[in-house]
């Protein structure tokens, strides 16, 4: 880059970053600092109304969604867990970020693409781990966290309401080994 390139702009007018783009880093950055998932949602496509549905459906979960700009995104996301997203900020895409249930935004997003048939589950950082589009889709099938930790308590009662069964069948067979040994005693 030449060096009269350097001097337009804001540096070379003797302007710092613009301060209110600063702020918006900032914001976008502190969300992240307590998130547990972020994914990131392909919006073309989308009518205005829809858009709003999305926005209404993603708060009532728990999850913020917003439109950033990538630029301003790939400069939050830096150093953080989440940075492995940077490389997938291409075209106009929003950003569902909970502190929550990891897999809030992956299944209202994917439950509203299934809705409007519009829109695009690109990528996300969910625990910070990266997943691709197939990954997510997996994710999203599964049944929600209540539910799987609903199914592992029935299990663990069953065990539990089985032990009895169990402990009683092998008092039982040492009590009538006791009884025939001493019947044989009797006799013998």
């Amino acid at each position: 880059m030449s060096t009269d390139v350097a001097e337009k702009g804001r540096k070379g007018a003797g302007n710092g970053p613009n301060p209110q783009k600063v702020a918006q880093v900032k914001q976008i950055r502190e969300k992240f600092a307590d998130a547990s998932s972020a994914i990131l949602f392909d919006f073309r496509g989308l009518t205005v109304r829809q858009m709003t549905d999305l926005r209404r459906k993603t708060r009532g979960a728990g999850v913020d969604l917003s439109v950033v700009k990538n630029n301003l995104l790939h400069r939050a996301v830096e150093g953080t867990s989440f940075d492995v997203i940077q490389d997938h900020l291409r075209g106009p895409v929003s950003i569902a970020i909970t502190q929550g249930d990891p897999t809030g935004p992956v299944k209202v997003l994917h439950d509203f693409v299934k809705e409007v048939q519009v829109g695009k589950i690109s990528s996300g950082v969910v625990e910070g781990e990266f997943l691709n589009e197939d990954k997510i889709k997996v994710l999203a099938e599964l049944p929600p966290r209540e539910a799987i930790l609903g199914q592992l308590v029935g299990v663990m009662d069953a065990q539990v309401a089985s032990l009895p069964r169990v402990l009683n069948g092998v008092l039982t067979k040492l009590l009538y080994a006791v009884q025939a040994i001493a019947k044989q005693k009797e006799n013998g």
